[in-house]
């Protein structure tokens, strides 16, 4: 005997945007909420407005601060878990390409550089500007 096929709920998206400059606390609000109850959330929501009643049982909620902190915080260091391997290997990169000290070896001294001797054929003052700066050394009070 052929069984009967059950037939699927009709539905009607509604979707809008929030942007996170101007609506970061509706997207605050948004993450705080479970993934699975986002949407009877969204409608008790709506019927509120309304004034209609919600259709689902209301659970008896706790609602503290610092749970929803902890969470948040939560969230936050795995994000930051996820993002480190990548950040890390950026400052691997830029310190690689920026270097110019070849590593040393534990225990091992480095090379010293021997000066740089610069030969210059004029003086480093002209006379014009030795006599100058004489005047002005006379003049100076301490």
């Amino acid at each position: 005997m052929p069984r009967k096929k059950k037939s699927k709920r009709g539905f009607k998206l509604i979707a809008f945007k929030a942007y996170h400059d101007t609506d970061a606390d509706i997207l605050d609000w948004w993450e705080g909420i479970e993934e699975g109850e986002r949407s009877e959330m969204i409608r008790d929501l709506i019927r509120g407005f309304l004034g209609v009643q919600s259709k689902r049982r209301k659970t008896h909620v706790i609602n503290l601060p610092e749970l929803v902190e902890v969470r948040q915080d939560t969230l936050w260091i795995r994000d930051a878990l996820n993002d480190m391997p990548a950040y890390l290997e950026r400052i691997i990169q830029h310190v690689a390409a920026n270097a110019t000290v070849q590593p040393v070896a534990v225990g091992q001294a480095q090379p010293r550089a021997s000066p740089v001797e610069t030969q210059t054929h004029e003086p480093a003052l002209t006379d014009a500007e030795s006599q100058r700066r004489t005047r002005r050394m006379k003049r100076a009070t301490w």
